[in-house]
C-alpha cells in the first residue's frame, strides 16, 4: 500500500477530486460516444433504405418463397445458391437474368411458380438490395465511429 505524501494511509482530498474527474469525464465520453454511433453514424441513406410498393411486395415473397435457404444477402443466408447481393447490377447478369431464373428455375433451383407480376416484385426487391451497397467488400469509406459511408465493389 503506497503512503500519501502526508505520511497517512487515506488518500489525499486533491487525489480523490481528481479520480472523481478522471471517472466523469470518462464516462462523460463513453455516453457521448454511445449517443454517436446508434444515431448519427447507422443512419442508411434515404434511396437505399427506402423500399417502393413493387420491392415490399417482393420482400414478402422472398419470406414466402423461404430464398434465403439457399441464397445469401451480403454472405449471409443459405449455401445452395449464389449471394444475389449484386445479382441485378453485375455485369453479364442483370434483371432480365434474375427473372428468368425466378420464372423458369434451372437444374438447381425449383420452378417457383411464380407469376409475372411476382417476378417483376422479387426483382424490384433485389434491384433495392444492390441499391444499399457491393458485395464481396473490397473497399470502405470508414467513419470516424467505426461504420462505414459508403462501400466500393472496386478499389478506387
Amino acid at each position: 500500500m503506497e503512503m500519501e505524501p502526508n505520511g497517512s494511509n487515506e488518500p489525499s482530498e486533491v487525489g480523490v477530486r481528481q479520480r472523481r474527474t478522471v471517472y466523469f469525464v470518462l464516462i462523460g465520453l463513453f455516453l457521448l460516444q454511445t449517443g454517436l454511433t446508434y444515431t448519427v453514424s447507422t443512419e442508411a441513406p434515404t434511396p437505399a433504405s427506402e423500399l417502393n410498393a413493387s420491392a415490399q411486395r417482393g420482400e414478402a415473397l422472398y419470406r414466402k418463397f423461404n430464398c434465403t435457404a439457399c441464397h445469401q444477402f451480403y454472405g449471409l443466408g443459405g449455401y445452395m445458391g449464389p449471394d444475389l447481393t449484386n445479382v441485378t447490377t453485375v455485369q453479364g447478369k442483370g434483371p432480365e437474368y434474375a427473372r428468368a431464373f425466378i420464372l423458369h428455375g434451372s437444374g438447381r433451383m425449383p420452378m417457383l411458380g411464380a407469376s409475372e407480376e411476382q417476378a417483376d416484385d422479387l426483382v424490384a426487391f433485389l434491384k433495392a438490395v444492390a441499391a444499399t451497397g457491393t458485395y464481396p467488400i473490397r473497399n470502405l469509406d470508414l467513419t470516424p465511429w467505426g461504420t462505414y459511408q459508403e462501400m466500393h465493389g472496386d478499389a478506387k
